[in-house]
C-alpha cells in the first residue's frame, strides 16, 4: 500500500501515508514550549483556540480510515495517561514516512514491521537507563513534571500555578484521584482557583429557589446535619387517569385540607429527623420547599446523579426512597454547608466530609472558553503527576531521550547483518522527529540543534535536549521533566497503529447492497465541529 506507480514511471503518493501526514502536520506545529496554537471554527460559528493535539483531533471530522486508526491511537493514549497524544501523531507520520522510504527502496512490508517491531522492543530496553526515580508523595519534581506539561500552553506564572494547584489537590486526597473534582467557573482569573476541602454542589443545574438561599438563616450552617432521599418530596401523583368530581365547597375544602396536611406531615418528618440540609435527588413541591426555608431547614432538589452519591459517601448519609423514611440514623453530618456565587453561579460547598476525604479544585477563567481551557490543562497536570507516582519514573524532556534511543538504536544496526539494519536506522530516524520539531517550533536549525545535542550526547550528558528557546539545554536542570510512561505508551501505540497500516494492501469499500469497490482514492473530509481543520487529500 506504501507507494504507487504510474504509467510514466514516477511514484505516486501514497493515500495512506498523505492522510496521516496531513493530521501530523496540521498539529505538530502545537508541540513544546514554543508550539502555537490552532484556531479551530465550527460549522455553527463557535471558535476555540488551542494548542492541544487531543483537542484539536476530537474536533476533527476524519473520513480516510487511517487518519481514523491514527485518531483511535491519539484518543487512547490521552484516556491512559493524559498526555503524548502530540507526541503519538508525530511519531505515527515519521515511521509512515519512514517506511515509504525503505519501501521505495525494495523492502518488503513484513521486513519493515519485523524491524519496527524489534527496534520498538529495543528503544524500550534502553529506555531504562535514561529513567529517575520519584522516592515519595513529597518529591519537589513533581512540580516540575506537572508545570512541564503545562509549558508552552500559558505564561510562566500561570504554568507555576497550574503546577501548584495540581500538587495541592493531589496530596489533599491522597493521591487518590477519584476523591477529586474539578469545575471551572467564567468571570475571574486563574490567581482566584484554589482547592477547596471538600464538595462543591452547582445549584446551576438544579432549580433550587436562588431566593430560598438568601434566607440570612441558611446562608452558612455549621456542623449541619444532612438528609437524603432519592425521590420526589411532595404529594404523590396517580400513576394512571384519575378524575375528582367535587359535589360543593366543603368537599373542595376537604380535599385542600387532605393535600395540606400531607404536606404539613411531610414537613414535620423532615425537621423530626433533624435535617438542617436536605438534598433531593428529585423535585421538591414547592409549598413543601418553601416552609422547609421558614423551618430553617436548605432544600436542595434535582441534585445531579453523581454529586448525589460523593454526598452520601462523603456524609454517611443513607438516601432514602420516601420522606416517611426519613430518620435521625438515615442522616449524616459535615462541619459545615456554605452557600456561595462564583461568577454567576450559585454553589453550595459541604466541608469538613467525616466518612471520606473529598477536595475540589475550584478553577476560574476569564470566559466560558478559557474555564474550559483551564479546567483540561490543569486535568492534564493532575494525570501526568499521579501516572508519575504510580510508575515510580521520569525521564528528561525536550527530546532528550528519543535522541539518546535514535544515537543507541544507530549503533546497534551496525551489527546487523541483513537489511533490517536499514529499518533500525529507519526508526531511529522517525524517533528524531520530536527533537527536530521541538527545535522547528522555536525557530532555530533542527539539523544544527540535533547536531549539538548528539555532540553533547556523545560526551556523556544525556539529560541535553531542546530548550524552550531552541538550543540544547540540560532538562534536567531546567525542570523539564515527563512521565516514563507517557512516552513508552506514546511509542507502542504509533508501532502499533503503524505495523497495522503497513499490513493493508488495499481498502476495500462497501455498498448498501453489499457489493465491494476498492476505491482508494476517494477520500472526502468534513469537519464536524472545525474547519479549517479537516484532514484530507
Amino acid at each position: 500500500m506504501l507507494g504507487e506507480t504510474t504509467d510514466d514511471g514516477t511514484d505516486e503518493p501514497d493515500p495512506a501515508l498523505t492522510a496521516a501526514g496531513k493530521l501530523a502536520d496540521t498539529i505538530r506545529t502545537t508541540l513544546g514550549p514554543s508550539g502555537l496554537d490552532k484556531m479551530v471554527v465550527g460549522e455553527n460559528g463557535t471558535v476555540i483556540v488551542t494548542n492541544d493535539g487531543s483537542k484539536i483531533i476530537e474536533w476533527i471530522d476524519i473520513t480516510h480510515p487511517v487518519g481514523r486508526l491514527v485518531e483511535q491511537a491519539a484518543t487512547a493514549q490521552d484516556s491512559a495517561v493524559g498526555d503524548g497524544t502530540t507526541t503519538t501523531v508525530v511519531l505515527v507520520g515519521a515511521l509512515l514516512e519512514e517506511a515509504a522510504a525503505l519501501r521505495s527502496d525494495g523492502l518488503h512490508p513484513t521486513t519493515i514491521i519485523d524491524g519496527y517491531v524489534r527496534a520498538a522492543e529495543t528503544a524500550l530496553d534502553h529506555l531504562e537507563q535514561y529513567e529517575r526515580s520519584v522516592y515519595s508523595r513529597h518529591d519537589d519534581r513533581l512540580a516540575q513534571i506537572a508545570k512541564t506539561a503545562v509549558t508552552g500552553r500559558w505564561d510562566d506564572t500561570s504554568t507555576e500555578r497550574f503546577g501548584e494547584l495540581a500538587l495541592s489537590a493531589l496530596q489533599a486526597v491522597e493521591f487518590d484521584t477519584s476523591r477529586l473534582t474539578l469545575k471551572s467557573y467564567p468571570g475571574g482569573e486563574l490567581r482566584e482557583s484554589v482547592c477547596l476541602d471538600g464538595v462543591v454542589v452547582d445549584l446551576e443545574t438544579s432549580s433550587t429557589s436562588l431566593e430560598a438561599l438568601s434566607h440570612p438563616s441558611i446562608q452558612t450552617h455549621d456542623e449541619p446535619t444532612i438528609g437524603m432521599v432519592d425521590a420526589e418530596i411532595g404529594i404523590e401523583e396517580p400513576n394512571h387517569m384519575e378524575s375528582v368530581e367535587l359535589q360543593d365547597t366543603t368537599q373542595r375544602s376537604a380535599f385542600q385540607a387532605h393535600e395540606q396536611d400531607r404536606r404539613t406531615e411531610l414537613i414535620a418528618q423532615v425537621v423530626q429527623s433533624g435535617a438542617t440540609v436536605l438534598f433531593c435527588q428529585k423535585s421538591i413541591d414547592e409549598a413543601v420547599r418553601t416552609a422547609l426555608v421558614q423551618r430553617g431547614v436548605l432544600p436542595v432538589e434535582r441534585t445531579r446523579r453523581d454529586e448525589f452519591d460523593v454526598i452520601a459517601r462523603a456524609t454517611g448519609s443513607t438516601p432514602v426512597m420516601a420522606v416517611d423514611e426519613l430518620t435521625a440514623d438515615t442522616t449524616g453530618t459535615v462541619a459545615s454547608v456554605t452557600e456561595r456565587t462564583v461568577g454567576t453561579s450559585q454553589t453550595l460547598t459541604l466541608q469538613g466530609c467525616p466518612e471520606e476525604q473529598r477536595a475540589t479544585l475550584l478553577l476560574r477563567g476569564g470566559t466560558p472558553h478559557v474555564a474550559d481551557e483551564v479546567r483540561r490543562i490543569a486535568a492534564d497536570c493532575i494525570d501526568v503527576t499521579r501516572v508519575t507516582l504510580d510508575d515510580g519514573a521520569f525521564v528528561p524532556g525536550g527530546g532528550a531521550v528519543p535522541t539518546a534511543l535514535a544515537m543507541d538504536l544507530a549503533a546497534l544496526s551496525s551489527g546487523i547483518p541483513d537489511r533490517t539494519q536499514l529499518v533500525f536506522e529507519g526508526f531511529g530516524t522517525a524517533l528524531e522527529a520530536i527533537p527536530r520539531t521541538l527545535a522547528t517550533n522555536a525557530g532555530t536549525d533542527p539539523l544544527n540543534t540535533l547536531t549539538g545535542i548528539k555532540q553533547r550526547h556523545d560526551a556523556g550528558a544525556e539529560a541535553i535536549g531542546v530548550g524552550s528557546d531552541g538550543h540544547p539545554r540540560d532538562m534536567i536542570a531546567a525542570g523539564v521533566l515527563e512521565p516514563s510512561t507517557v512516552f513508552t505508551s506514546a511509542l507502542q501505540r504509533a508501532v502499533a497503529v503503524v505495523t497495522q497500516i503497513l499490513r493493508v494492501d488495499d481498502i476495500v469499500r462497501t455498498t448498501e447492497d453489499g457489493r465491494s469497490t476498492t476505491n482508494e482514492h476517494d477520500h472526502t473530509h468534513a469537519a464536524r465541529g472545525g474547519y479549517p481543520w479537516a484532514v484530507g487529500h
